[in-house]
């Protein structure tokens, strides 16, 4: 597996940086992938459970591969992601920055893959290959 997604337990990264994000996109030694930060930034902030905020955002992915709408502005605590069927991007509410355009079939995975991180107790770890585009 070279590109992953990564979904796992918060670490303490020590010092004043804080804990780590919950989910990343990550390449083969382990780093995260630069192109994905806004993406994993906005889900990790944004969805805190799998039944409240995590089964919204999933409505939402289902309204838009369903052809009901074409644009979703999803917002949550600090980011309103604009998603399409064609790519997502973003554009954070405290001006943490905007764009990181992926494609839809990258979001949707990263969304339902965290939710299902979230939805189990134990919170293990995932890991999954992560689509090129």
């Amino acid at each position: 597996m070279s590109i992953r997604l990564f979904c796992h337990k918060r670490v303490d990264l020590g010092g004043r940086r804080g804990l780590s994000r919950q989910i990343s996109v990550i390449d083969a030694e382990g780093a995260a992938v630069g192109d994905f930060e806004l993406m994993c930034a906005a889900i990790n902030e944004d969805i805190q459970t799998a039944e409240g905020s995590g089964a919204d955002f999933l409505e939402g992915i289902r309204r838009i591969e369903a052809g009901e709408v074409d644009l979703i502005e999803a917002d949550g605590n600090a980011w309103v992601a604009h998603i399409t069927r064609e790519k997502v991007w973003f554009e954070g509410l405290y001006s943490q920055g905007e764009g990181g355009a992926v494609s839809f079939a990258q979001y949707k995975l990263a969304v339902e893959t965290y939710v299902r991180f979230l939805a189990d107790p134990e919170r293990k770890p995932i890991e999954v290959p992560w689509p090129s585009s």
